[in-house]
């Protein structure tokens, strides 16, 4: 049996490295000077002799001579990175550390413009944690963090996406308001809500800590002193399928290129009836004293009402209206609060004040929430178009607008239960006017906003009544926040039906029609 042969070489303490000549020492040097823009591995790769098959009887030496090409002989009879070689000097491996850098530079530059478009690094790291996704695993554990801290956190942001508009009502119509709850209703009863934000602020304005010191029960044990951070606003993601349940193709779109996974909220989603059930108990609903704040609500409060109502929507907007003053009996929406001091020129019959005049000239037609909150100096936190960020941004908007143009007060026999969507659209129609009737109006434009007020311009911007769309395409319909969605198109896009949703019309919802719709 030949001798056993040290595979670490010669272990000399005055000199372990004698045997190494100093001509490959500054070859090795060299290899480490290579730039890392060759997409080449370190030339350590190339240096376990033990892998070499040329030279059995020299494996003592830990450091191999070079070869003739320059390189050392491992890894096999290629060796090198000529491509010759095997395992990791492969050109397999070669190409593979090539991908992969180009990956990692490529999620460093979307990481890095995400960055910019949250508000920059500073404020992510400052909420850093502190906006929670919720899912089927940790719906219980959450929403008994909610039911501790509501009672000293009771104002609620809120926003919801949901997968667009799919459907339009037609017939008679007694007022704008009819035809929009009807709109409303069609499309909440026949799609499913996929995201919901909601974001807890103080009576003051102020957040949860991040480390409450006085909290209640389960909060203050859970995050007084521990490494992760209280959150202030909790997203919660509910069960949806792109092959089962019915969409608006441009809006699934784009709610993922803002970033929404889709498969994840198919695979863990929140099972809606148990979040409304959940939702009834937690002592955020059905409470005089506990505070909503919206943007442009309609279908936002559409979607949570039929939550927990687990059945369609009244066919009557009066039944409705009762149900929401039940379920959500003090709302504030911000839109509304704002277009009205912008028709009237006054906040709690007060006359604007200069500053306030200043805010709502500069906002001028704009109408959504991110034109709001420029206009307030107030920056984004977390991704747009995502419900938490979104209904945190609504809440922070809210006591900006109050304190700078309300003067900080709210006159809530003016302001609360006012829904836009639903509220101040216009004025009566006559009874016996038809889609027919109103298709022809004058020549009429639509501008449908994103979440259910649809307003509807003359060429010269006039607001008449209004119509059935047609053909034509439509934006996300989610809460608005900013006015590039709002002007993206008219009427509604593609739509995607599941294999048992909707119908062609008649049934619970009335008589409506698809426009551009298959099935998949």
């Amino acid at each position: 049996m030949p001798p056993g042969v040290n595979r670490f070489g010669p272990q000399v303490l005055s000199g372990p490295f004698s045997h190494v000549q100093q001509p490959h020492l500054q070859h090795h040097a060299s290899q480490h000077q290579v730039p890392s823009s060759s997409n080449l591995p370190p030339p350590s790769f190339n240096t376990h002799h033990n892998f070499n098959q040329n030279n059995q009887a020299s494996n003592v030496n830990s450091f191999p001579q070079p070869a003739s090409n320059g390189l050392t002989a491992g890894f096999g009879n290629g060796g090198g990175l000529s491509g010759g070689g095997t395992g990791l000097a492969s050109h397999a491996a070669m190409m593979g550390f090539m991908h992969g850098d180009a990956l990692q530079q490529q999620q460093q530059q979307a990481r890095e413009q995400m960055r910019r478009s949250s508000g920059g690094s500073g404020a992510k790291n400052q909420f850093k944690g502190r906006i929670r996704d919720v899912w089927r695993g940790n719906l219980a554990q959450e929403m008994q963090i909610l039911r501790g801290l509501v009672e000293k956190y009771p104002y609620i942001s809120m926003d919801t996406e949901f997968p667009g508009i799919v459907a339009r009502p037609m017939g008679a119509f007694t007022t704008k308001a009819d035809y929009h709850y009807q709109t409303l209703r069609c499309n909440v009863d026949l799609l499913r809500v996929i995201q919901l934000g909601i974001t807890l602020f103080s009576e003051e304005g102020e957040l949860p800590p991040a480390h409450p010191k006085d909290g209640s029960g389960a909060t203050a044990s859970t995050y007084q002193n521990h490494l992760i951070p209280c959150p202030c606003t909790w997203q919660f993601n509910f069960q949806f399928s792109i092959q089962d349940d019915m969409y608006n193709q441009d809006s699934i779109e784009f709610l993922t290129t803002a970033g929404l996974d889709l498969e994840r909220n198919e695979k863990d989603g929140i099972d809606p009836a148990e979040f409304g059930a959940m939702l009834i108990s937690s002592g955020l609903t059905l409470l005089d004293d506990v505070k909503w704040i919206s943007f442009h609500s309609g279908y936002d409060f559409g979607y949570l009402v039929k939550l927990m109502l687990c059945k369609p929507l009244p066919d009557d907007e009066t039944e409705y209206r009762k149900l929401l003053s039940i379920f959500f009996p003090s709302i504030y929406d911000i839109k509304y609060m704002v277009k009205h001091a912008q028709r009237n020129q006054t906040v709690n019959d007060i006359p604007l004040t200069t500053q306030a005049a200043t805010i709502l000239n500069g906002l001028g037609q704009k109408s959504g929430l991110q034109d709001l909150a420029d206009e307030l100096g107030i920056k984004r936190i977390g991704l747009a178009h995502q419900a938490g960020s979104d209904s945190l941004l609504t809440g922070k908007t809210f006591w900006d607008v109050k304190r700078n143009i309300f003067n900080g007060t709210i006159d809530d026999d003016k302001y609360l239960g006012q829904v836009w969507g639903l509220n101040g659209v216009g004025s009566s129609l006559q009874p016996t006017m038809t889609n027919f009737a109103l298709n022809n109006l004058l020549g009429m434009e639509e501008a449908p906003n994103l979440n259910g007020a649809t307003i509807y311009n003359q060429p010269n911007g006039t607001q008449v009544a209004p119509s059935t769309p047609g053909s034509t395409q439509v934006g996300l319909a989610s809460t608005p926040n900013n006015q590039h969605q709002q002007n993206q198109g008219n009427g509604i896009g593609s739509i995607t039906p599941s294999g048992g949703g909707g119908g062609s019309g008649g049934g619970g919802f009335g008589n409506f029609q698809y426009t551009g719709g298959n099935k998949r």
